[in-house]
């Protein structure tokens, strides 16, 4: 089998109805400089640990691509060895796609936020502004603010009065906090959750006004008005019983949709098909205790919509959704994932067959037993090669003396001494492993761990440094630098994001763009 392929051979293949995992190698911050529309980000420092999860089907077409530096070609390898059969390396990595002519998207998330922008405009879905907003605030019109983000966004700041209820499960929640006069306001911290959580109660039926809060909560601070920090106000599911409304509700949707329901069986045989790859989500945002199935994937409806390539990385795949049974949740994310260029089915069987089905089927990276070297032990290996392997701005913020920071990528760009034994600083224990992994193809020498604490700068401050400009800024490739500091009040990072996020449909191509299809 060909080995490469081109970025013109790539491009043509999504033209066609198969399917295909194109796959950026690099670290998060490199991908967010610029990647192919159709992309997904694995890194290498986490890559075994998220490669069955995100292509799980072995015989997926899978294109790896990186910054011309080398680094498929050690992916590749690892790759092969896990089993997967039908693997390439893009030619040229980024510059070959770029020297093609085709587009290089900076950010991350392009297909879900590219498809929020296209919605508000096949949909022309209302929005209010900030300061029209604050004064119905102000007067205390009858006015419920809902913030579509997850509770742990939403602690990060907020719209003054706003409460957390992520999107797919806003018409389940406000059944009894309005009244037929009630204006509903949906924002988030920019554009795409607004405007999904802003058309779903629209196409849902929901005959009260509803509007997007026009850019979210960066809109509201770009209008000089105040943000709330530290909230912890969440939209609770009702206590009325309203099954029955929601079940004529879900069979509006699929009729208006056109929607698929499968049962156990049918999903079952897709589950088992060996060329073809099928996603199972449950979409419903799990309780205090958790999802009461446990053996199928978590993934809450808006998050789903709002990152997709987090969880989707085959194109062209299936996708079957479920919910607690009232099949309203799975049926709005449905109606979205189709809009989006996906084939989504809504389960209507019993989600206990399903979660009995993956019980011991899932694959899941096994993470090693690590030791770890306690602090008071630390000084006994100060002369230990120390590699922290954790996020390089958390490295800037404080690190042990004498710990040069890397990633897996890099690693083989390091001179490591030979007959010296390694010290891993880390904070996720995949890396550790992983960097671990490749260390001994090196070297045949003893690797140490100690899990990086904060807190034990205030037990032993003489342990530990800060260089908040080391690793330089061009070296911090698992940063994402993309505006970064838009939601901590800088003015022209907000506004650069706004403007990026409402340009993205413009930098899209016709292949692209045709991906979107409005029912």
């Amino acid at each position: 089998m060909q080995k490469r392929i081109t970025a013109k051979q790539t491009k043509h293949l999504f033209s066609l109805n198969q399917e295909i995992s194109l796959i950026d190698v690099r670290e998060i911050g490199l991908h967010a400089s610029g990647h192919p529309f159709y992309s997904i980000s694995i890194p290498y420092s986490i890559f075994e640990a998220k490669i069955q999860e995100l292509v799980p089907n072995k015989s997926v077409l899978i294109i790896l691509f990186d910054h011309n530096d080398g680094l498929s070609e050690i992916v590749y390898e690892e790759v092969k060895n896990i089993g997967y059969n039908n693997v390439r390396i893009l030619e040229n990595g980024v510059f070959g796609w770029k020297k093609e002519g085709y587009e290089l998207f900076d950010g991350i998330n392009i297909p879900s936020k590219a498809f929020g922008e296209w919605v508000e405009e096949e949909y022309k879905t209302p929005h209010i502004k900030p300061r029209e907003l604050a004064k119905k605030i102000k007067s205390n019109k009858n006015i419920l603010v809902l913030d579509g983000r997850t509770i742990e966004e939403f602690r990060t700041m907020n719209i003054p009065t706003a409460i957390n209820c992520p999107n797919m499960e806003i018409p389940v929640r406000i059944i009894d906090k309005i009244d037929s006069h009630t204006e509903i306001i949906i924002g988030c911290a920019g554009r795409t959750r607004s405007i999904i959580g802003t058309q779903n109660l629209i196409n849902y039926g929901i005959k009260n006004s509803v509007k997007a809060l026009e850019n979210g909560t960066q809109g509201w601070f770009l209008a000089n008005l105040k943000l709330q920090h530290n909230q912890n106000k969440r939209l609770c599911l009702s206590k009325l019983k309203k099954k029955k409304l929601f079940e004529e509700k879900s069979r509006y949707l699929i009729k208006k949709f056109n929607l698929k329901t499968i049962n156990f069986n049918k999903t079952k045989i897709f589950l088992e098909e060996k060329n073809s790859t099928t996603y199972v989500f449950n979409v419903t945002e799990p309780k205090k205790n958790l999802s009461i199935f446990p053996n199928i994937r978590n993934v809450p409806g808006g998050q789903l919509i709002q990152a997709t390539d987090n969880f989707i990385a085959v194109w062209n795949s299936k996708i079957v959704l479920l919910d607690d049974g009232e099949l309203i949740r799975s049926t709005m994310t449905a109606s979205w994932l189709k809009q989006m260029g996906y084939e989504v089915y809504l389960y209507n069987d019993k989600p206990e067959k399903l979660d009995k089905y993956f019980e011991n089927k899932n694959i899941n990276f096994k993470l090693m037993k690590i030791k770890n070297i306690k602090l008071n032990d630390l000084k006994k290996f100060a002369k230990f090669t120390m590699l922290d392997v954790r996020n390089s701005h958390n490295y800037r913020k404080l690190h042990l003396k004498k710990s040069k920071w890397t990633t897996r990528s890099n690693l083989r760009f390091i001179n490591l001494v030979k007959d010296k034994n390694i010290l891993i600083i880390y904070d996720e224990p995949k890396k550790a492993q992983l960097i671990t992994k490749s260390i001994k193809t090196i070297l045949n020498v003893n690797v140490f761990y100690h899990c990086f604490d904060k807190k034990g700068y205030l037990t032993y401050p003489d342990l530990y440094t800060q260089t908040p400009y080391n690793p330089k800024t061009s070296d911090c490739i698992d940063f994402v630098y993309h505006t970064h500091k838009r939601h901590k009040g800088n003015i022209s990072h907000a506004k650069a994001y706004l403007s990026w996020e409402k340009k993205l449909l413009s930098r899209m191509d016709d292949q692209e763009f045709s991906r979107f299809t409005k029912l």
